[in-house]
């Protein structure tokens, strides 16, 4: 096997050391220097050091280098001072390197020292340093004054050092700018927001003058600004574009929301043959993609195609989230599990990604494991661990989640205090959250919207409708979800005439104007007060195509007042809709099974059956010890089911002396088992907590008001649609569920 030439260089290769070479490397060139007596030559020297700096070895091997020649000549100094600036050092070593080494008798600054030592100057920034260098580059006996490169360096250091007007006057001294000093200038204007100017400035430039990194200057700056209109007109008068074009417009239309027309562009750039997108263009396209409502299948394959070569970790992040998105949780893992050095912002993305698609316990166990690596949580990985908790419905968790971040010192923003306002009140803790919502310093929109969401679960419709009231005293401007949330407290209240209100002043009085979920809401307000008529009335008026959503909320209305001739109706369009989905057609079975119908019950299942539709699956959870323990109907997975089966049917007995009729086939229903489960396993007289992800049904509800008041307990049950809060032989609800 041939010796590699660094491992027995010739002289050649002394002179010439290649880049990017290892420490190891560096070392062994640097001993064969020793051997051959050439260890303080200023020129061979002067090129390692250039090797080292360029490897990334400025300290300590570079400065050893530097010291090992007895009489640096100005070359060997001034690359010693390039190293520094271009080190991720700070810019004072560099400083006082040109202190200590070039304003020493013997030694005058030339046209290579003053570039870097503004650079460092214009990296502090020391605006008073870069005048007295301007002072003596102007007493410069060599003519560093008229030099181009470094006028140009000393106009950078003064925009860098916010003082534009200095900047003006420096460039105004170039006798003959060349392309490099106008960009300087227009880029200096851009950047400290004087677009106008730096848009003369470019107008005013000849067109031999202006080269692609002047349009791409410009365009990038109204990008910034965000103007993109002026940006793509730039854009398409350019005479020729490069990579860093289409990145700059691609950007700009993804950082200003503009997100359809980031992805046209991408598809021009795509289309244009000859430049290939790089990881810049792909975070800014799947972060467009992120931002696009729905997305083509054969945009979103494309964009994964490329996204998939790519090594960098902020492009497989995008992917990741773009990934969650769609829904496609487990392609996120994926492309989360083959990222070799994992961020926060990495991790934020997956447990995200996990808390948006309803896995809390995997959300979870990704902080925990994260935790266990050492990586540090902010803000945002709290608010994904704050949702989880308000999916799972564990107050325990939530609280250790709040006083985690508390004790870790992590900044409670506006965001993690609105997901903690969010989760005390879907956790049951209505009181906690109302103190939470009055602690918040200056609460946004979202802030507000999510107290009103969690006092209409809770049925407190007249709060929620108080709480709007304030708002609007206190001049805030609302948004649609504003009026979801009190459309939803007004149902949940049965407060009929307040809803239709509020529906109606949206457009004239708030200028919004409803989208088919309001109409939704108001159909399910009707419907839960009984008024059938005029909530079918109000769809069949309606100005947009009904969806499934408003024909599931008359078919919900149906089921909780019995009318059978309706909910046919509605079943039917329901069907027609979405023929695949469980809840339309146990909906109607249900109707069916409160008067008794039973041969109509099980036709609903035979269609169920030939549409090759599955129910599904309910579950209820109810968290003992930090545990969150999960049951299904007839569930005899849990250790001590033969116990909790036992402790019900004993309660059941106990229930029928106070009145109780049991269906013996919803004996076994989730939240019966979680309920017997938490008796036994809790101290007599404290408060049961269960949440369940479908609506409980009447006989578990009925079962629930009477276990209240004969175990004198208070039983909080978060159901599909709202809170019901059991006590003493009633419900929060008062029927509105």
């Amino acid at each position: 096997m041939p010796i590699p030439q660094w491992q027995n260089p010739s002289l050649s290769v002394l002179h010439h050391p290649p880049p990017n070479l290892s420490l190891h490397q560096l070392k062994q060139i640097h001993a064969h220097l020793f051997r051959r007596s050439l260890h303080d030559d200023p020129v061979l020297v002067t090129k390692l050091l250039s090797s080292a700096a360029s490897s990334g070895f400025v300290v300590p091997f570079a400065a050893r280098l530097f010291l090992s020649v007895p009489s640096p000549d100005l070359v060997l100094l001034n690359s010693m001072l390039r190293a520094y600036v271009r080190s991720p050092l700070p810019p004072d070593l560099a400083l006082s390197f040109y202190v200590a080494h070039l304003l020493t008798p013997g030694f005058v600054p030339d046209t290579f020292t003053y570039p870097c030592v503004l650079k460092a100057c214009a990296a502090l920034p020391h605006a008073p340093l870069g005048r007295q260098l301007h002072a003596a580059i102007a007493k410069d006996p060599a003519g560093a004054a008229a030099d181009v490169f470094v006028l140009n360096s000393l106009v950078d250091m003064y925009f860098k050092c916010s003082d534009p007007a200095s900047a003006a006057r420096a460039f105004g001294a170039i006798r003959d700018p060349n392309s490099t000093s106008w960009n300087v200038m227009m880029s200096g204007l851009s950047a400290s927001g004087d677009l106008r100017s730096a848009r003369a400035l470019f107008e005013g430039m000849t067109d031999a003058g202006r080269d692609v990194v002047s349009w791409n200057t410009l365009v990038s700056a109204y990008a910034r600004a965000g103007e993109m209109d002026a940006a793509k007109e730039l854009f398409d008068r350019m005479p020729t574009r490069n990579l860093v074009s289409w990145n700059a417009l691609i950007a700009g239309y993804s950082q200003n929301g503009r997100y359809a027309e980031a992805l046209e562009a991408f598809r021009a750039l795509l289309a244009s043959g000859g430049v290939e997108p790089d990881d810049a263009t792909l975070v800014s396209v799947v972060s467009a993609c992120n931002g696009v409502p729905s997305l083509s299948s054969d945009t979103v394959d494309q964009v994964v195609g490329l996204a998939k070569s790519s090594r960098s970790v902020s492009v497989s992040t995008a992917l990741l989230c773009l990934y969650a998105k769609a829904g496609r949780i487990e392609e996120a893992r994926e492309v989360f599990d083959r990222v070799p050095h994992k961020d926060l912002v990495a991790w934020n993305a997956m447990i995200a990604g996990y808390s948006q698609n309803q896995r809390p316990g995997d959300a979870i166990a990704s902080f925990q494991s994260m935790q266990k690596l050492g990586v540090e949580p902010d803000a945002v990985t709290m608010v994904s661990v704050v949702d989880a908790c308000s999916q799972l419905g564990a107050l325990g968790m939530g609280e250790w989640a709040h006083a985690y971040a508390k004790k870790n010192r992590i900044e409670m923003d506006v965001f993690l205090m609105t997901a903690l306002v969010d989760m005390y009140a879907k956790c049951g803790d209505l009181d906690r959250s109302r103190l939470l919502f009055s602690e918040v310093p200056d609460k946004d929109l979202a802030c507000f919207n999510a107290m009103i969401k969690g006092l209409a679960i809770h049925g407190k419709g007249n709060e929620a409708l108080e709480l709007f009231s304030s708002m609007e005293g206190a001049g805030m401007v609302f948004n649609d979800l504003t009026f979801l949330a009190l459309l939803g407290a007004c149902s949940h209240a049965g407060l009929v005439a307040e809803g239709l209100e509020l529906f109606e002043s949206m457009p004239s009085s708030y200028g919004i104007t409803p989208r088919i979920e309001h109409y939704g809401c108001v159909v399910d307000l009707l419907g839960r007060a009984g008024r059938l008529d005029k909530a079918y009335g109000f769809v069949k008026d309606m100005p947009i195509e009904p969806d499934a959503v408003v024909w599931g909320a008359l078919l919900g209305g149906c089921r909780l007042h019995r009318n059978i001739e309706l909910a046919e109706v509605a079943a039917q369009r329901l069907v027609e809709l979405d023929p695949r989905h469980d809840s339309n057609y146990v909906l109607l079975s249900n109707v069916y099974a409160s008067l008794g119908r039973w041969e109509e019950v099980e036709k609903v299942r035979g269609v169920m059956k030939g549409n090759q539709v599955s129910k599904e699956l309910g579950w209820s959870a109810v968290e003992m010890d930090g545990t969150v323990h999960e049951f299904t109907a007839k569930d005899r997975r849990h250790p001590r089911t033969e116990e909790i089966y036992k402790a019900w049917d004993a309660m059941v007995e106990r229930l029928e002396a106070v009145g109780y009729e049991p269906e013996e086939a919803l004996s076994r229903h989730s939240e019966k088992l979680a309920l017997s489960f938490a008796l036994i396993g809790s101290p007599a007289r404290t408060a049961i907590r269960i949440v369940k992800n479908l609506r409980i049904c009447s006989d578990c509800h009925r079962a629930m008001e009477l276990v209240s008041e004969v175990e004198q307990r208070e039983i909080i049950v978060r159901d599909r649609s709202r809170f019901h809060r059991f006590h003493g032989g009633s419900c929060s609800c008062g029927g509105y569920w």
